[in-house]
């Protein structure tokens, strides 16, 4: 139905109204509203992906010029790479399992829900790790008396991830090639990011700073701290794949 804009008359079509011939418009501008609001629907996930797309350069961006200079461009990032931080523990936290399940291959069908036990729970598990490490290292940095807030610390510490994430993928495209060594890269990888990160992050907090607390003993504590925690997601892993595999089961 349309209404004549003059008598007000409910029309069943038509261009010109049936009781006082008035010209009627609202069809059109009905079309022209449903073609706006198709357009706006249209442009709306354009401008998601190019936001995706930006943030991804960005990122890029961020990551290449850290693995060139890890140690001279890490030491001084601060509070506004906060997101890049973040986004740098979950990649370094994600590879690690996923060699392991590619590593598995045929064998991990034997299991039950094995991506869900392989990647997604180590992947998370290990992500409360990395971040509680970087939450120690920021204790360490407060406990000297440097002033320091939460998120550069936390920026600081992914950023010096980056490196060991590039030994990460190494070790990833080994394991897809069946070179049975990427183990080896993989420790690397998780250990020495391990031992490297709250040092070096640390010690570029207090290079400068007359502390009564040497910085040393506030990176001990932070190994300390990370390895207890480190031992229990260890446990709880280990526990976790004896059951998925039924080692101790009875075939009875």
């Amino acid at each position: 139905m349309i209404t004549c804009p003059n008598c007000h008359h409910q029309n069943d079509g038509g261009n010109f109204c049936e009781k006082c011939g008035t010209r009627l418009t609202e069809g059109e501008a009905v079309v022209v509203g449903g073609a706006s609001a198709a357009s706006v629907e249209t442009v709306r996930p354009n401008e998601h992906l190019e936001k995706a797309k930006n943030v991804s350069k960005l990122y890029f961006g961020y990551f290449m010029s850290l693995l060139k200079s890890p140690l001279a461009k890490g030491s001084r990032i601060g509070e506004e790479h906060f997101v890049n931080g973040l986004i740098t523990i979950i990649l370094y936290s994600l590879i690690l399992p996923l060699s392991m399940y590619v590593a598995l291959g045929e064998y991990g069908r034997y299991m039950d829900s094995a991506f869900l036990t392989i990647v997604i729970k180590p992947t998370l598990a290990m992500a409360v790790f990395v971040f509680l490490m970087s939450v120690f290292t920021f204790c360490a940095v407060k406990v000297v008396g440097v002033q320091v807030t939460f998120k550069s610390a936390v920026a600081r510490f992914g950023a010096i991830l980056v490196p060991f994430i590039a030994v990460y993928v190494l070790g990833l495209l080994m394991s897809l090639f069946e070179i049975y060594e990427f183990v080896f890269v993989l420790g690397l990888g998780l250990f020495g990011a391990i031992f490297t990160a709250p040092a070096i992050v640390v010690m570029s907090y207090t290079r400068n700073i007359a502390s009564k607390f040497d910085p040393l003993y506030g990176i001990i504590l932070t190994y300390v701290a990370s390895f207890i925690v480190f031992a229990l997601i260890l446990r709880g892993f280990i526990m976790n794949m004896i059951d998925n595999l039924g080692i101790f089961s009875s075939p009875f």
